[in-house]
Order: C-alpha cells, then structure tokens, then sequence
C-alpha cells in the first residue's frame, strides 16, 4: 500500500479560504481588492472548481445522524466528484495557483489560518484517492468527516444561556444594551494614541493574515526603539535609564516571532505607553 500524501496547493477547498481570508484582510484595511476577481474567474457558475468547491462544502456542513448514514452520504459524493471533467478540473486548477502565484507571495498566503484544515485535508484524501490504494488511510479520512458532522451536530444543539437570555429582551432593551456596550468599549479605549489605534487596527484587520500582520510590526518595531533611545538620553536617573535601554533590546525578539499573538500586541501597546509617559516627563 502507499502512503496517501496530502498537498494543499491543490486541495481546492483549503483554496478557496486562503482567498476568502485574504479578501476580507484587503476589504477590512480600505485596500484595492484583486482576490474578488480572481473568486469570481475560477469559482463562478458552471466552472469545473466550483462544482468540487460545492462538494468540499457538503461535506463541511452536513450533519449525520449515524455513522452508516455518514460512510453512504461520503461515498454518494465520491461518486459525484469521480463524474467532474477531471482535465478541465486539473486544468482549472493550475491556472489558479499560477494567477495567485503572481498576484501574491504563494508561501505567504499559504500561512494564514485556515477553519476546518483537517476535515479539508481529509476531503481532499477521499476524492484524489482509490480505496484499494491505502484503505486504513481512507478510513481515518473519513472518521475526520464522520466526528465533524456528529460534533457539529452536539455543539448546535447547546445555546448560551446569556445570549438565549439576550436574545429574549425586547428590541428596545437589546438595543439600549448594545449602545451601554459600545459606550463602554469608547470609554475604555478613548485614551489610546494614534499609534496605538493604528496597531489594534491592523492587528483586528489583519488577525488571519500573519504575513502581513508581522510586516507591518516589524516596520513599527524601528521607530520605537528609535524614541526609546531619544528619551533615554534625556533621563538622569542612571537606574532607569539601563532599564529603558534594556527594553529597547528586548524588542529584538518581537522581529522574528513566528505567529502574532494578542499578547505581543498587548507588549507594544505598553511600549507606547511607556513612550507617551516620557515625552510627558521631559
């Protein structure tokens, strides 16, 4: 038997949300969209790309109510995807990894967060694959899809009791309660500086996108170390001026982080803050 290999250049599924969370970051960060043209070509009606899309997310979204139900619904839509023009799709496919390859850095798009990966990447084993070509493979493929829709199923079937609560109140009280929210995350937030909005701008714009998320701190990460060093010189105190110093080196680190975690922008908020506190004093 052979080892079944999974590739998500050419898992059409794991495709598709690459560019989804790449339109959202261009939509969300005021950026000229060139994603929506390349969606519209290669998953508009009637092409090949579309109907296995259409595939991938049936077996995403659907809900098996046993386990036998599940193995038949899996192979009806093997057998539905064994019926698409395998050469318009591979064709189709091609070009669309080319035109993304020259519209984007490929291994960067590629890095952002992708929902489901798994159960894509299980999908993708099933409709490329022969059962004869590695069947205990295939079954824990199939196990991935079978837990997902049985799981999908539990979790629908739970109901926060504050939000059932909420959604009980009167469209008055519902929308007094969302205004007193806002009002407070305002209050909250009203002493940022510009700097430190533009930073939680990106970092909510661009949270699926970590390419462009680390690009843009790392283009910040100068500039404070730069006043860091401005401010230190002007601090008497010989204590405080090593720790300021001391700080500034610690930045290095923040350079060459793999993943942008909400404490790392949390850090950078206070390195602003820490700025703001002395240009006040001097």
């Amino acid at each position: 038997m052979k080892k079944l290999k999974h590739s998500k250049y050419k898992n059409t599924g794991i495709l598709f949300e690459m560019l989804v969370s790449k339109l959202t970051s261009e939509t969300l960060s005021s950026n000229k969209s060139v994603t929506v043209d390349i969606i519209k070509n290669y998953f508009g009606r009637n092409t090949e790309l579309s109907k296995e899309l259409q595939l991938y997310n049936t077996l995403i979204k659907e809900k098996f109510k046993s386990e036998a139900q599940g193995l038949d619904y899996i192979r009806t839509v093997k057998a539905t995807y064994d019926n698409l023009n395998q050469s318009a799709l591979k064709r189709q496919k091609y070009n669309l990894v080319k035109e993304i390859s020259e519209k984007f850095v490929f291994t960067d798009i590629s890095k952002m967060h992708i929902n489901n990966y798994k159960e894509l990447a299980s999908i993708y084993m099933i409709f490329e694959y022969a059962e004869t070509d590695n069947p205990k493979q295939l079954l824990e493929c199939k196990s991935v899809i079978l837990e997902h829709g049985m799981l999908t199923e539990r979790k629908k079937s739970y109901v926060d009791p504050l939000v059932e609560e909420f959604s009980a109140q009167p469209k008055d009280m519902r929308l007094l309660s969302y205004k007193l929210l806002v009002d407070k995350f305002n209050t909250k937030y009203s002493v940022l500086d510009e700097s430190q909005k533009q930073l939680l701008n990106k970092y909510i714009t661009h949270v699926n996108d970590t390419t462009e998320l680390r690009s843009y701190i790392q283009t910040i990460i100068p500039n404070i170390k730069k006043q860091l060093s401005e401010q230190s010189k002007q601090i008497d105190d010989q204590v405080t001026k090593i720790k300021v110093s001391k700080l500034g080196e610690m930045l290095c680190n923040v350079e060459n982080m793999k993943s942008i975690k909400e404490s790392h922008v949390l850090s950078l908020l206070r390195y602003f803050d820490l700025i703001r506190e002395l240009k006040d004093m001097h």
